[in-house]
């Protein structure tokens, strides 16, 4: 049809809204065209497709500008409906938008029960204000990732971290024996020293590895292989046997890790107990499960971060009721998997409390009352090495009395024992007067030109994996582009 002064942006925007209530979909304006011309045999431009789309989003998610003026009511409904909660509204003399936080009642009172360890990052937004989300998470007994805190800030300096540690500590206060975990953003380590003098701080594995393939040209698998095994090492014997392979490699590169202080990035050298925690991935997880919501409008985006941690929270409570063994699934099969490595294993009487365990050419001594073994990983792990199941099947004892409890089914319950609780309808916020009034507008933020990126940009030693055709098992291509013969 050439006459389609009747096909409005708005129009077809009213049309096409639905299409965009997942914040997964991918619908882009090549779609809209082909779908408006299948349907009413219209064909659109290409700028109202796209002006379509940006009127469905609108609709359907709020506009980006917009989503400002309502932030204080969101927050305001939200401490109404999960009290105990902790937000945080900060803005500049222009009344302009500068940070926010996030910590939800039900997050708060779980992290009694897990761990002190913190993992925390920043992420680019993707919204018309852009701006840097801020993530803090744990892990539960089960090794699920547990969100604590949520900031938004406008970009990662130390102001911004300082404003997050800040307010994450008067949430969650502090812990003996706290260690927090990122990769290496220098505002990072100003903003624990200032806010959490007590705690460790400690350095993502991965993200130095990346470093050390950057800045040391070598074989990238036997300097991966080096460099985590000195890493993961629980005892220093260990570790100074890695470092000696590292220096085969290359001298410089103790130096550099010496420079950085070892105990940062290594297990046996940590002041603070950081366990089996030596990555951030579990941030990298977070964020890639909010990679959708991250192009939301503010107050959407709170929404979808809340939606999500009541999703994730009922199903791990569900598993929590439905685990019948007394530990975790996670940590039953990590027994399970100590008691097949302590069957090649020969163990002796003991004497005077103490137990030695022969491991092929290596003898471990074992102190079952004190809960530590000479390798060292009955005491990180605060659960039975292969070593000491070798001693209680022989003394025919079962190995739950010795697991931290931080394992057991019961600990787990009582992490999810908080509820995160749905937030009302738009339309019936009952707000007081001083909320109402108050003022808070965008971000003066600079769009850059060109397309919006949606993809992270992946650094120079990051392995970029390709497809694979379920046809012709080929790589570079799927098997609906597939032209070769089926295997």
């Amino acid at each position: 049809m050439d006459d389609k002064r009747q096909a409005t942006a708005s129009i077809i925007g009213e049309h096409i809204k639905m299409k965009f209530l997942d914040i997964k979909t991918i619908y882009t304006p090549a779609d809209i065209i082909a779908d408006i011309q299948r349907d009413f045999g219209i064909v659109l431009s290409y700028n109202r497709a796209w002006r379509s789309k940006v009127k469905a989003l609108n609709q359907i998610r709020g506009s980006p500008r917009d989503s400002y003026s309502i932030l204080p009511g969101y927050l305001h409904m939200l401490l109404q409906t999960n009290p105990g909660s902790v937000v945080d509204l900060h803005t500049t003399d222009e009344n302009k938008f500068e940070y926010m936080f996030m910590a939800l009642d039900a997050s708060i009172k779980g992290w009694r029960y897990c761990r002190p360890i913190i993992v925390v990052d920043g992420t680019f937004l993707k919204s018309n204000y852009g701006g840097i989300l801020i993530t803090a998470s744990t892990q539960d007994g089960n090794g699920k990732i547990f969100p604590l805190a949520f900031a938004i800030v406008d970009s990662e300096n130390d102001d911004s971290w300082e404003y997050f540690f800040f307010k994450l500590k008067e949430a969650f206060g502090g812990r003996n024996g706290l260690c927090i975990v990122s990769d290496r953003p220098l505002s990072i380590l100003n903003g624990v020293k200032k806010v959490f003098p007590e705690a460790s701080h400690a350095i993502c594995m991965y993200h130095l590895l990346s470093n050390i393939k950057s800045k040391f040209k070598h074989d990238p698998d036997t300097l991966r292989d080096c460099f985590y095994g000195a890493a993961r090492s629980y005892t220093t014997k260990g570790f100074d046997y890695y470092m000696k392979e590292l220096d085969a490699i290359n001298a410089g590169i103790r130096k550099y890790l010496t420079d950085i202080r070892i105990e940062k990035w290594e297990r046996a050298h940590c002041k603070a107990n950081r366990y089996s925690t030596m990555t951030s991935n579990i941030a990298e997880s977070l964020n890639a499960a909010i990679k959708a919501a991250r192009e939301l409008p503010i107050t959407t985006l709170l929404e979808s971060l809340r939606r999500l941690m009541q999703e994730w929270s009922y199903a791990n409570r569900n598993i929590a009721i439905c685990t019948f063994t007394k530990l975790t699934n996670k940590a039953e099969h990590e027994l399970r998997n100590h008691y097949a490595s302590s069957l090649r294993m020969k163990a002796s009487t003991y004497v005077r409390g103490l137990h030695s365990v022969e491991d092929g050419d290596k003898t471990f001594i074992v102190k079952l009352n004190e809960r530590t073994c000479t390798c060292c990983r009955f005491q990180l792990d605060e659960m039975p090495c292969p070593h000491a199941i070798a001693i209680l099947s022989k003394l025919h004892q079962e190995p739950y009395q010795y697991c931290s409890d931080f394992f057991t089914k019961e600990n787990m319950l009582a992490t999810y024992e908080g509820v995160v609780y749905p937030m009302p309808s738009q339309n019936n916020l009952d707000l007081p007067a001083n909320v109402e009034s108050m003022e808070v507008l965008p971000p003066i933020g600079a769009i850059p030109a060109g397309r919006p990126k949606k993809r992270r940009i992946t650094g120079p030693n990051e392995i970029k994996k390709t497809n694979q055709c379920g046809r012709c098992k080929q790589r570079g291509h799927n098997k609906k582009t597939c032209k070769n013969i089926p295997k």
